[in-house]
């Protein structure tokens, strides 16, 4: 299964969410809506499976449409110690889904945004990929060893999240390399080319983001 979450972001390209919520329909794809992010979803009339958060960010018109449809909800309070994406996002984990992909996961809000980076690392599980996506960035956390496949032409950067990630080899790129050390403060992994249908990016110790970001 996977399980797709539309968080409160910036989402500007509507036809792309439509496409990413329509790759995997019926039981093969449950759909999370995370609080604000439900004028979205009214916008392309796509009804969710599950409505999260405290609801302090979502418009009366968008909840009436949910409240509508008899979308399950879960509701939290307002006071909390997590973001609604964090919810969705420990929600969803708990269905050992086989991917999981955040859309609307950047925008406006840095400090909203950095979180949501950094629960790639909070939540990661080398058996359940996760990937934040708006229609221009896509970006996941790096396992030691990782064929891109069906990529070719795209800009792939790679940040160090650690202090170094060591032994860094990239194949299939523009700017290839071989057993290179990466800091992190330092921008040698950035802009790089995939210019093969499979490329590889593999290192020894440490972590990484790879985000595929289009002009």
């Amino acid at each position: 299964m996977k399980i797709t979450i539309v968080t409160n972001g910036k989402i500007e390209n509507l036809s792309w969410l439509k496409t990413k919520l329509k790759e995997k329909p019926g039981e093969d794809h449950f759909v999370i809506c995370a609080d604000g992010a439900a004028k979205y979803l009214k916008s392309i009339d796509f009804v969710p499976d599950l409505l999260v958060g405290d609801l302090d960010s979502i418009d009366e018109d968008a909840k009436l449409w949910m409240e509508e449809r008899a979308v399950p909800l879960k509701k939290f309070p307002a006071k909390k110690d997590q973001t609604d994406t964090e919810i969705a996002l420990e929600y969803s984990l708990s269905k050992k889904p086989e991917e999981i992909e955040v859309l609307g996961a950047f925008g406006s809000r840095m400090d909203h945004t950095l979180g949501n980076v950094q629960l790639l690392e909070g939540f990661y599980d080398p058996n359940i990929p996760i990937r934040l996506m708006d229609g221009q960035n896509e970006m996941w956390l790096l396992k030691n060893h990782t064929k891109i496949v069906g990529r070719k032409d795209e800009n792939l950067s790679i940040i160090p999240i650690t202090e170094s990630v060591t032994e860094v080899t990239l194949k299939g790129f523009e700017y290839p390399l071989k057993s290179v050390e990466l800091f992190r403060g330092h921008t040698l992994g950035i802009s790089n080319i995939v210019i093969e249908d499979e490329a590889e990016i593999s290192f020894k110790e440490g972590k990484m983001l790879a985000v595929i970001a289009k002009d």
